[in-house]
């Protein structure tokens, strides 16, 4: 699944690289705004920095959906413009919250057994559980945006693809995974090495700093791109066999 993701990837990538920097950007609004009001004195979570973490999430579901959607109609040969992958995405918007709020449900009951009495054994085995259970929804969001499906429905049609082969699909995630943390190692040791031939005067310049936001965005972008082209890719595979 690799191996038929990787020319996906590079004939999407000039398309779904603006989308997934958009989407890394945005994703990082939240937490600078709660530090710069935390420096500031200023109450961190009031009802302005929860509007924003609504509106950005709907940002990046928006850019990761229409990414899956470039993708999923290259691979289909039916190229799709960036704009109409961007309306249908918009337009699923309320079916894909649904799905990822019920796909990582059972994250929930361990992530508060470790907040309220530490990991041990219990948390490690009920976080263990709640994540192979997050793995049968591999499916699911390629299946919101390829068969139009409820999201129930796309929850069922992603538990019974991956039930009979979750071997595979935990592999999949697991090389997927590993290559993200490789890609992440590089890509910080570059930004590194960038922010150290800028000098500090470079650094505390106004410039500087939002340059080097974007060049992080663009970099983190790059994963979340061949993260879609890997599920469209694996979607193919067990859904739409040739």
């Amino acid at each position: 699944m690799l191996r038929l993701a990787w020319p996906l990837f590079q004939q999407t990538l000039l398309r779904c690289l603006p989308l997934g920097v958009v989407a890394a950007a945005a994703s990082a609004m939240p937490n600078a705004e709660a530090a710069a009001r935390r420096i500031a004195g200023a109450p961190q979570h009031d009802r302005e920095w929860w509007m924003l973490l609504v509106a950005v999430t709907a940002l990046v579901l928006i850019c990761y959906g229409a990414v899956l959607r470039i993708q999923l109609y290259q691979a289909r040969g039916e190229p799709q413009d960036v704009m109409a992958a961007l309306r249908s995405a918009f337009a699923s918007l309320p079916a894909t919250l649904v799905f990822l709020l019920m796909a990582f449900a059972p994250l929930l009951p361990p992530a508060m057994w470790i907040a309220m009495r530490g990991s041990g054994l219990i948390g490690t085995l009920l976080l263990l559980a709640a994540v192979a259970g997050v793995m049968l929804m591999f499916f699911g969001w390629p299946a919101l945006v390829a068969q139009g499906l409820s999201p129930w429905a796309a929850a069922r049609r992603s538990i019974l693809l991956v039930r009979s082969r979750y071997l595979q699909v935990m592999a999949v995630v697991g090389l997927l995974l590993a290559s993200v943390l490789v890609f992440a190692l590089l890509a910080s040791i570059f930004i590194g090495s960038v922010i150290m031939l800028a000098g500090p005067a470079a650094q505390s310049s106004p410039n500087w700093l939002a340059a080097s936001r974007w060049l992080m965005a663009g970099v983190l972008a790059l994963p979340i791109v061949y993260a879609g082209a890997v599920s469209i890719a694996a979607w193919r595979c067990v859904a739409e066999p040739r």
